[in-house]
């Protein structure tokens, strides 16, 4: 199955400063999928650490796709909110050893708290397949 997203960053725009492009074009004849936010919880509970949360919650989102028959290749946005901050290279080293090499759309948003205390990281994807 060839992948019905498009991604592009603009000579038109400043380069994108992390792995991560500006837009996503998806066919009309592609399926959407909608994650609900993903915490850096599992079945062995919450994990410790910011960084180990944010593993978590981006393995819970392969889990999804995984389950619709999809890969983290067939991403077009994620959207992450974070209660403690993470150095931006280690969130690309982190992300690009769960999901591989993509760059889909992206926001990162610092926040000051999610629905429960312990949770550090909140992420939701759309992905087209």
């Amino acid at each position: 199955m060839s992948n019905p997203i498009e991604f592009s960053s603009p000579d038109t725009v400043i380069a994108p400063f992390g792995a991560y492009s500006h837009s996503a074009v998806v066919s009309a004849s592609a399926r959407l999928l909608f994650t609900s936010g993903q915490v850096g919880e599992n079945h062995d509970g919450v994990a410790a650490t910011v960084e180990e949360q944010y593993r978590v919650a981006l393995t819970n989102i392969v889990n999804i796709l995984a389950a619709h028959g999809a890969t983290p290749a067939n991403i077009i946005k994620l959207t992450t909110y974070l209660v403690e901050p993470i150095a931006p290279a280690q969130m690309r080293a982190i992300r690009e050893a769960v999901f591989g090499d993509i760059k889909p759309a992206a926001t990162m948003l610092p926040i000051t708290r999610l629905a429960a205390p312990e949770y550090l990281v909140e992420i939701e994807a759309v992905a087209a397949f």
